[in-house]
């Protein structure tokens, strides 16, 4: 429906405000995604409100509003809302501040209120009472603000089928728009006027980000204007979206060349070879910036690749050759030159067309002109024509021009027309032979080898659109004419009419079905259709012609890729969550439900103007995707909810809420990674907000980027003192991350505001304990316990607290209360046997002790500690027997060796002493008491030698130890090696100068642990004896 003028007085306000708010204008954007920007910095709040009384009773506002859509889009809501409202004020129906008020509401939850702004902002619409059918059904750029509202309000009331039908005629309008905006900026791009082409070019950009033929459209433009960089900036967002697109790639590094950048022009150049190794323009154009960069070698290695898929090219020759020359090979040189000449000059291409007519349909070609010589009227006219042919065999050509020009005066037939073309082409005149040949085929034009020719010529000048005309009058006149057939179907591919130049090529395949060439050209035209299946039939055949057809097979290897991966895409897009950002606009909708038929009746009443952008009339489609987005969300599409808030921040990269909302969709399938970054775009627009910190921090938790959480988590605190989740999160971080004092202080601020989380205290207690915060731990445990007293998770971190506090004799009361509810508590049992030996009782040590073996006959550790309890007693008999039970169980066990060993000394059987300490050293070779009980026992058995051996093997481990050296001394004396016993007291006197005199003539004794140590880490004594 087209509404014209109509409404203009009634939306007064909203075009003033959107026009410098809500829509950037497309002329002022060089760098879409670097620099847009839809809402301007002009309008800022003052104290002083100027008003303006218009002729219909509207306001006009001068540089005396805050940017309320900055405010909204950065997600500060109240601000954007206060800022609305003072509009309000001034102007009750400014249509602008009331969506925008109604917004912000939404985003504060308060969906009545934003309901009701958004009511208003419609009763202000005029037509808004029209049918509303008709709008869907026909929608265009005016109804655009109405579709909005009345989804918006569709949504809030629950009616979600409603609002996504407007929301979806909203964009449909938008996505055609956005097409036309496209088209418009190709016309003017194919005129000429660049700068035109740009503004039309940015305003589709404005609706739609994600279609990369704009911004490549975009560095086309600047390119033609000499302005390189702006060029390279476009085609680098081009490539953002379609970073394998070759023709892309290639344009990117022609800029670079133009720039003088050749490194950075080879560096594209490869990443097209990569892709298709077969690019024989990408090979040609990197050997031309190998030759600007001295390295020609390289550069003749390219040429040579190019040339080998492409075998004809009379221009790569030619470039060869020059390069041989000046390399001075001109043998070689002039062996390309002859090779350049060979070729049939009638078959050059144009630019823009790579490879020659297969040779086999060239030396096949039988057509020739038929134009009979004609009956001339008048005689003079019948010599001139004659002498001409004469003049043409002699190949003088200017005097047989002159000849039939001078024929043509009087008697203008088709021959003579087709004579003087063919000169003209040999000239290389192009232009004026195609009119001539024109001139022939006005006459008769039932020649299809003149068409053909005409053809060829444009194809030389790059007038594609008109060869493939005359070509396909050739085909009409005969439908067998597989060169015409085939040149057509090149220009065709040119001219991206793929459908067309497929249909071509299936001809030429049925008049030559041998041409490797053919095949291989029909299968790129499939691939361009991404008819990747038939693409591999073409492939197989040129192989089957051609089995070292290395660009064949490299492309049907990439095809088959292609079509796994897309087989899969659809598995997944059928079976899967799936999520996708980089679609274009218009197949988006297609992909996501909309039906685009019916826009076929709608007109667009912008399409002759860019301002109904600018204008302020239609609601920022960002706005448009957010809601879209949101229902939705609401009706459980996640896919569809997904890609809009991508379209959302594609075009406004600085939309808070989009972004906000896109972490929670990822955050609800526990996708943390990509929920994260999502939060962290919305906090790079509002670090403000505690609620997107609290987000960020839960996520990056859950992705276990604790370092990050920790400190989203302070973020939140420091704006929240009280928040008891983010409070509460920062202990348990702390906790993991080993920061255990932190980790308490966290628990203590959190508990403060929650005192009955008797979990919470618990974790106190552990973390406190863990820093050695022994009576905050005891004083928190003891909470757990006086309200949950059977906790034996609590009693026994109480007792390792008192324990750590020396308070041996508190702990053991713990364990009785443990053991009064479960007097089989093993861990009761041994803990409490543990106490009463730290505070020296050892027999009741031991009785706790029995008491565990009587329920656990086989804990090893209670055999331990009881035999050390029984040899601090003593009783080494009785240790003798339980360290025998040990070794039956466990024959390797070192506790046992070593205190039975120790237990055969003190029942002075030196020799079974030796034996045990034989047995421990080869399961703990390095205890350096074992090795020094042993040589004393060597010693005290007058086994000297022996006893020096040990000596020598505890000095490995510690080489400086004074007792050793010591004894040792004394060894060699015994033996009679004076020398080396000087050179040992030598050494121990450097050492420790007092040790000898600190004996006092006693000698050292046989070492007798004190303490028991489970990893047998025992030290001999600086001093044996206590002054």
């Amino acid at each position: 429906m087209v509404m014209g003028f109509k409404n203009i007085l009634s939306m007064f306000t909203l075009v003033l405000f959107l026009a410098i708010t809500l829509c950037h204008p497309a002329v002022a954007v060089d760098n879409l995604n670097d620099g847009i920007s839809l809402y301007s910095d002009e309008v800022n709040i003052t104290q002083e409100v100027n008003i303006t009384q218009t002729n219909d009773s509207q306001y006009l506002y001068s540089d005396t509003y805050e940017n309320i859509s900055s405010f909204y889009l950065s997600g500060n809501y109240d601000q954007s809302l206060e800022v609305s409202k003072r509009v309000l004020d001034s102007n009750p129906n400014s249509t602008y501040a009331l969506y925008i008020a109604g917004l912000s509401l939404e985003n504060l939850a308060r969906e009545n209120e934003a309901t009701q702004y958004y009511e208003k902002a419609l009763l202000n619409l005029k037509d808004a009472d029209q049918n509303i059918t008709e709008m869907v059904n026909n929608p265009d750029l005016e109804v655009l603000p109405i579709l909005f509202l009345k989804g918006k309000i569709s949504h809030l009331e629950g009616n979600y089928n409603d609002s996504l039908t407007y929301q979806d005629a909203a964009l449909s309008a938008y996505g055609y728009h956005s097409e036309d905006l496209y088209n418009k900026g190709l016309y003017y791009k194919n005129e000429g006027k660049y700068e035109d082409a740009i503004e039309h070019f940015q305003a589709a950009l404005r609706i739609n980000p994600s279609k990369t033929d704009s911004w490549t459209q975009l560095g086309e433009c600047y390119e033609a204007m000499g302005e390189y960089q702006k060029a390279q900036d476009n085609y680098d967002k081009a490539l953002l979206r379609d970073p394998n697109n070759s023709e892309l790639l290639l344009k990117y590094g022609l800029v670079a060349e133009k720039m003088d950048d050749y490194n950075l022009a080879i560096e594209y150049y490869d990443r097209v070879l990569e892709i298709q190794p077969y690019n024989v323009d990408s090979w040609r154009y990197k050997a031309r910036s190998l030759e600007e960069l001295g390295q020609n070698n390289y550069a003749l290695t390219c040429y040579n690749q190019a040339l080998e898929y492409d075998p004809e090219n009379k221009t790569l020759w030619n470039l060869k050759g020059q390069l041989l020359d000046e390399l001075g090979r001109y043998e070689e040189s002039i062996e390309c030159y002859d090779q350049a000449l060979k070729l049939n000059p009638d078959h050059a291409r144009g630019i823009g067309r790579v490879s020659e007519a297969p040779s086999i349909m060239i030396e096949t070609d039988s057509h020739e002109v038929f134009y009979e010589t004609p009956q001339f009227d008048s005689e003079s006219a019948q010599i001139l024509f004659n002498k001409g042919e004469a003049f043409y065999r002699l190949e003088k050509y200017e005097d047989a021009l002159e000849c039939y020009n001078d024929v043509l005066e009087t008697e203008p037939h088709a021959v003579v027309w087709y004579r003087k073309a063919t000169i003209l082409k040999n000239y290389g005149d192009f232009s004026e032979a195609i009119d001539s040949y024109g001139e022939a085929l006005g006459i008769e034009p039932d020649a299809p080898a003149v068409w053909y020719e005409q053809a060829v010529l444009l194809d030389r000048i790059g007038e594609y659109g008109k060869a493939v005309k005359s070509y396909e009058e050739a085909t009409e006149r005969d439908g067998n004419y597989t060169l015409a057939w085939y040149e057509m179907a090149v220009d065709l591919k040119i001219l991206g009419k793929y459908e067309q130049s497929l249909e071509a090529y299936d001809k030429v395949c049925e008049l030559e079905p041998s041409s490797a060439q053919v095949w291989y050209e029909r299968g790129a035209v499939l691939d361009e259709l991404g008819r990747y299946d038939e693409a591999i039939t073409s492939y197989e055949k040129v192989l089957e012609l051609n089995p070292g057809h290395s660009a064949a097979s490299y492309q049907l290897r990439t095809d088959q890729s292609k079509l796994s991966q897309s087989n899969q895409k659809e598995s997944d897009h059928r079976n899967n969550f799936h999520y996708t950002g980089n679609s274009p606009f218009l197949d988006f909708l297609k992909s996501n439900g909309f039906d685009l038929t019916f826009m076929g009746s709608g007109t667009d009443v912008s399409v002759n103007s860019l301002a109904s952008i600018e204008d302020g009339e239609l609601p920022a489609p960002e706005y448009l995707w957010y809601s879209r987005a949101m229902t939705m969300s609401a009706v459980n599409n996640t896919n569809k909810s997904l890609s809009s808030f991508e379209m959302a921040t594609m075009i406004e990269p600085d939309y808070a809420a989009a972004w906000e909302g896109k972490g929670d969709l990822f955050k609800k399938y526990n996708q943390w990674d990509n929920s994260s970054d999502a939060f962290k775009q919305a906090l790079s627009v509002n670090s403000d907000s505690v609620k997107l910190w609290h987000k960020y921090a839960i996520v990056s938790q859950k992705a276990d980027d604790l370092q990050t959480a920790l400190y989203a988590y302070g973020r939140v605190v420091k704006n929240d003192p009280d928040n008891e989740d983010a409070l509460y999160n920062r202990g348990l971080i702390y906790d993991k991350l080993g920061s255990f004092r932190n980790a308490a202080n966290a628990y203590q601020k959190y508990l403060s505001l929650e005192p009955k989380d008797m979990n919470a205290w618990y974790l106190l207690a552990q973390s406190a304990h863990k820093a050695r915060m022994y009576d905050v731990s005891l004083s928190a445990i003891d909470t757990v316990i006086n309200n949950q007293p059977s906790n034996q998770d609590a009693l026994y971190l109480k007792s390792d607290n008192l324990e750590k506090m020396g308070r041996f004799s508190d702990a053991i009361v713990v364990y009785d209360e443990i053991l009064d509810s479960d007097p089989e508590n093993q861990d009761a049992l041994f803990n409490k046997g543990l106490a009463f030996e730290n505070i020296g009782q050892y027999q009741k040590a031991i009785e706790c002790y029995e008491q565990l073996l009587a329920v656990n006959p086989q804990h090893v550790t209670a055999m331990e500690h009881k035999g050390f309890n029984l040899y601090l007693l003593g009783e080494y008999n009785k240790a003798d027997v339980v360290y025998d039970q040990i070794l039956t169980l466990q024959p390797n066990n070192a506790d046992a060796l070593y205190h039975k060993a120790t237990i055969k000394y003190l029942l002075s059987s030196y020799a079974g002493s030796i034996i045990y300490y034989d047995r421990l050293l080869e399961v703990k070779p390095n205890c350096i008491t074992a090795w020094y009980n042993k040589g004393f026992a060597n010693n005290m058995m007058g086994n000297v030698d022996e006893a020096i051996e040990c000596y020598d093997q505890a000095l490995s481990i510690d080489p400086n130890n004074p007792s050793v050296l010591y004894n040792k001394r004394f060894a060699l004396y015994r033996i009679g090696k004076s020398s080396e016993a000087k050179t040992t007291k030598l050494k121990l006197d450097s050492i420790d100068p007092g040790f000898e005199e600190a004996l006092d003539n006693r000698g050292t004794k046989f070492f007798l642990p004190k303490e028991y140590d489970p990893n047998l880490g025992y030290e001999l004594p600086s001093r044996w004896y206590n002054e």
